[in-house]
């Protein structure tokens, strides 16, 4: 009987061994914003940073609805072009739209919004 567990424990022991690797992990994809405590700093930094940029870009938006609203009183009428702003002195300078937006402006009712730039469509070879 011992002659025979001896043999049995070998095949286990090899069938083990030669079995197939398990599944390899996944790849980790890169912790979000918050997620990873370590980075805590540098995210604390980058929302610091894109907060500024919010808060700018509000501002630049309410400094030009100022600008045609007081050209809406002095004039009587809303201007024509944003540029008209700029040479009648009721803003020093048109507000530069956000990265990849462009401001378009509504003369009919004195609106502007920012859109996205579409992009160049692609050659054809």
């Amino acid at each position: 009987m011992k002659l025979l567990l001896f043999p049995a424990l070998a095949l286990t022991l090899a069938i083990t061994a030669c079995s197939p690797d398990p599944k390899p992990e996944p790849k980790k994809e890169p912790s979000k914003l918050g997620e990873n405590p370590v980075a805590a700093p540098l995210d604390y930094i980058a929302a610091i940073g894109k907060a500024q940029r919010a808060s700018i870009s509000r501002l630049d938006q309410s400094k030009l609805i100022d600008a045609i609203q007081k050209f809406e009183a002095g004039e009587s009428r809303p201007p024509k072009t944003l540029d008209e702003l700029v040479t009648m002195k009721y803003i020093a300078a048109i507000p530069p739209a956000p990265k990849g937006m462009r401001l378009e402006y509504t003369a009919a009712d004195g609106s502007f919004m920012y859109v996205p730039i579409a992009p160049a469509p692609a050659g054809k070879k």
